[in-house]
C-alpha cells in the first residue's frame, strides 16, 4: 500500500511498503525528485529530513520554494 504525503504540485513524498528499507518518491512543484534513486533506509532517511528542515529553518539554507506560513524570519 503507498502513502501520499502533501501534494505532489507543492511538496509531496510517496511512501511504499513499510520496512527499513523502503520506497520514497519526494515531489516539489510538480516534479519528481527521486527519479535516480528513491529506496531509502528509513531510520536513516528520517533523521536526514529531520536534520535538513531544521537546516532550512534556521535560514541558513537556500529560500523556499514556495510563498508559506512557515518562511523563516529575514
Amino acid at each position: 500500500m503507498n502513502v501520499v504525503l502533501g501534494d505532489k504540485s507543492r511538496f509531496g513524498a510517496e511512501v511504499g511498503e513499510p520496512g527499513p528499507l523502503c520506497r520514497v518518491d519526494l515531489w516539489a512543484a510538480g516534479r519528481w525528485l527521486t527519479c535516480d534513486d528513491n529506496m531509502a533506509y528509513v531510520p536513516q532517511f528520517r533523521r536526514d529530513v529531520l536534520d535538513a528542515v531544521a537546516w532550512l529553518r534556521s535560514g541558513e539554507g537556500f529560500p523556499l520554494p514556495f510563498a508559506g506560513p512557515h518562511r523563516p524570519p529575514r
